[in-house]
């Protein structure tokens, strides 16, 4: 019987210790996309977002390579999405929480180490805004 209650109770605290994926910049879908103003998003710099879908947070990144052109990524990557840490900024890169792989800010392109990288995800830009279907943050959200 104490052993049944041990169990129960370390399998309530894994579940209720699970981690969830941080709360950045909450952003909505204007009907079928999100739309982020380049001014916003244009400097240099890492911005984080959170996307709500069906009550999971989708977190994305848009970053300014050292060409001036943006990219759109998920916080999250094959490898090490299932811990729900995404990446932090440190210095001049981008850094996996979880494995601690760095990709540099300025390059072009993030090439995979192994299975980590922030996952691309497709973004247009549009009048002045860079634009992300709601589907594929939709989709995204098996990785959070």
């Amino acid at each position: 019987m104490r052993a049944a209650s041990i169990l129960a109770t370390a399998i309530l605290i894994m579940v209720a210790c699970s981690p969830t994926a941080p709360m950045h910049q909450l952003v909505a879908s204007d009907g079928d996309a999100v739309r982020i103003s380049l001014q916003e998003v244009s400097d240099g710099s890492v911005h984080f977002f959170t996307f709500i879908h069906r009550g999971t947070r989708v977190n994305f990144l848009v970053r300014t390579d050292g060409d001036g052109a943006q990219h759109a990524h998920l916080d999250a990557c094959y490898a090490c999405y299932r811990y729900k840490q995404g990446f932090v900024v440190e210095d001049e890169a981008l850094v996996c929480i979880a494995c601690r792989l760095e990709y540099r800010l300025e390059d072009e392109i993030w090439d995979y180490i192994g299975a980590c990288a922030p996952i691309e995800i497709h973004a247009s830009l549009e009048g002045g805004a860079l634009v992300i279907d709601e589907a594929v943050l939709e989709r995204a959200a098996r990785y959070f």
